[in-house]
């Protein structure tokens, strides 16, 4: 095996390309790979914050770097705090950073705190995620619920671990009932160990006499056999007793591969819904929450440029604010889109950034059969206004351009026109099967006349 070092130097120089200089400088400056465990790498960082930020934003970046150098699948990771820097009433940490360092590391601390304490009224409502916020209320509110179980589905970063964990908070504290919150990965390593230690009667016990059961990341059960049949035992007996169950997953039941059919079939035999990525509305909303518990000031022109640019989920939301904090008080500079623009211009961007205009433009008037000259005018017949809103569409999915860049493409609309139109053409995809087919066929021939 590669020395820690090497490894380690090959893994930062791939992460460097990718993040840039100055956020490589502020986040990978001064942590090494000490040593391995078993299948689990040692990391070495220098202070609570660093740990916090790289545990919650490149936890999978760093597994996957170092596991692939090594050859090691499954790879855990342990991240340690140099003790020289911990700021535990450390004398030397004391003397050796900034004033501002630790009011950031401590402030690190307290967002880690909520982060594993989320509530429920912070959970921001919207379009999203509306569906499956109240469903989860009903559910737990209700003496007997109309369904059961409730599963929970969508991207990473949505909010299914803040709406678990609320939901569960709040049994806690309004409610008299016994409720379990645990991630599938917990789970599976307790029952494990409980096999192991010959103590499953008590494990057993524990699970099988609750009231409510919150499971998150359930696709974590994906390829392990004997643990699906052991939870698919546990969910039998909580259903027959009429206790009320709630899965999340990264994904829909029927594409977790490698399932018990057994076990699929108990996921959807309740309410499936999906938690979709905030809308531009939504991100607004949790961009304000977020920023409240930050000591620096967010303007609205920020948050909004943010809002648009980069808060596709809440977990990137969470990333940027603290970055661009960081960054203002580690260099004293006034926290204004200049400054946006320094720190988030070298974030890498996603393929549909190689994407065209031109190439948007080119699919819509072949398909619609009208010219250029008509889709950059005012007709607002709807043989011209359709196309030209399924084209504002594409443009904003392809190539995430700010609704201002796409209200100046087409002849200085304003940003209301192009939400509204935006919004038009998402609702006709939700409800429309054919619009949907079409909307991916013209996106699928976009994509490949990059090629």
């Amino acid at each position: 095996m590669e020395s820690c070092t090497k490894i380690w130097d090959d893994v930062l120089h791939s992460i460097r390309e990718k993040v840039g200089p100055l956020r490589f400088n502020l986040w990978f400056k001064n942590t090494r790979l000490e040593s391995f465990d078993g299948d689990c790498a040692n990391i070495v960082v220098p202070n609570v914050f660093t740990q916090v930020w790289l545990q919650e934003n490149f936890t999978d970046v760093l597994r996957d770097g170092v596991g692939k150098l090594i050859n090691q699948e499954g790879l855990s990771l342990r991240f340690t705090v140099l003790k020289s820097n911990s700021y535990a009433g450390d004398t030397a940490f004391q003397t050796a950073v900034s004033p501002q360092e630790k009011s950031i590391v401590e402030k690190s601390r307290n967002l880690s705190s909520l982060a594993r304490n989320l509530k429920l009224e912070d959970f921001i409502v919207g379009s999203n995620n509306r569906i499956a916020y109240t469903a989860a209320l009903e559910m737990v509110k209700e003496r007997m619920s109309p369904f059961n179980p409730l599963f929970i589905h969508g991207s990473v970063g949505v909010g299914k671990t803040h709406l678990l964990q609320g939901v569960w908070n709040y049994i806690k504290e309004e409610m008299n009932i016994n409720a379990v919150y645990m991630p599938a990965e917990k789970w599976t390593n307790e029952f494990i160990y409980s096999l192991q230690k010959g103590k499953m009667e008590s494990f057993r016990q524990k699970y099988r006499n609750v009231d409510v059961l919150l499971i998150d990341d359930v696709h974590f059960f994906s390829n392990k056999q004997g643990v699906q049949e052991e939870f698919l035992h546990t969910f039998n007996a909580l259903y027959d007793l009429s206790k009320k169950i709630i899965f999340a997953s990264d994904v829909h039941p029927k594409t977790i591969g490698h399932i018990k059919e057994t076990l699929a079939s108990r996921f959807m035999s309740g309410m499936v819904v999906k938690m979709d990525k905030p809308d531009f509305a939504t991100r607004l909303l949790i961009l304000r929450s977020k920023a409240a518990k930050f000591e620096m000031c967010f303007s609205e022109e920020v948050l909004e440029f943010i809002a648009e640019k980069h808060g596709s989920s809440v977990r990137e939301i969470e990333s940027t604010l603290t970055t661009l904090s960081a960054h203002a008080r580690f260099n004293e500079k006034k926290l204004d889109l200049r400054l946006v623009n320094d720190v988030l211009g070298d974030v890498p961007h996603d393929e549909g950034q190689v994407i065209k205009v031109e190439s948007v433009e080119s699919a819509i008037l072949n398909h619609y059969n009208i010219t250029r000259n008509e889709l950059h005018s005012a007709k607002k017949i709807k043989s011209v206004s359709f196309p030209r809103q399924v084209c504002m569409y594409l443009i904003k999915t392809l190539m995430d351009w700010s609704y201002q860049q796409i209200g100046d493409h087409f002849g200085n609309k304003k940003h209301s026109t192009v939400m509204f139109a935006l919004k038009k053409i998402k609702d006709q995809i939700n409800t429309d099967k054919q619009f949907r087919a079409l909307i991916e066929m013209l996106t699928e021939r976009i994509k490949k006349g990059q090629k």
